[in-house]
């Protein structure tokens, strides 16, 4: 059987190395985006069944993040409003902990709002294997 296909949209290399060690052991296979361009272009591409989404992130490969600026949001926003990707779940998985981004994220459509420093990479790994169980 095929693994299910769950996208990881993260700049942060020592993230996605430990993201990607612990999906090893799972039924999905871990595509990775450094950033919104490569992020949106996989998720068009490859269909995943779940995104799981940085806010901090650079716009496209070689640009530098801008902290002020929530680029993950902007993709958020591409995803949804896409006819390929606008079914797709998106989990949030930052550290930016503010009332209004929590807000704005479930605002545009994501199904989970997540802090990185509150969830291991295998409790991340349940949340995904929950929401698309539901699906």
């Amino acid at each position: 059987m095929d693994k299910q296909k769950v996208l990881l949209v993260e700049d942060e290399p020592s993230l996605t190395a430990m993201y990607q060690a612990v999906f090893r052991e799972t039924p999905y296979e871990l595509l990775v985006a450094k950033d919104a361009k490569s992020g949106f272009e996989l998720a068009e591409s490859e269909l995943p069944k779940l995104i799981l989404l940085d806010i901090i992130i650079p716009r496209e490969e070689g640009k530098i993040v801008e902290f002020n600026k929530r680029v993950g949001f902007e993709l958020l926003t591409r995803l949804k409003k896409s006819s390929q990707s606008k079914n797709i779940p998106v989990i949030v998985l930052t550290n930016l902990d503010s009332p209004e981004d929590r807000a704005k994220a479930a605002k545009l459509g994501s199904v989970q709002y997540l802090i990185k420093a509150n969830f291991l990479p295998k409790e991340v790994v349940d949340q995904v294997s929950k929401i698309l169980k539901k699906k």
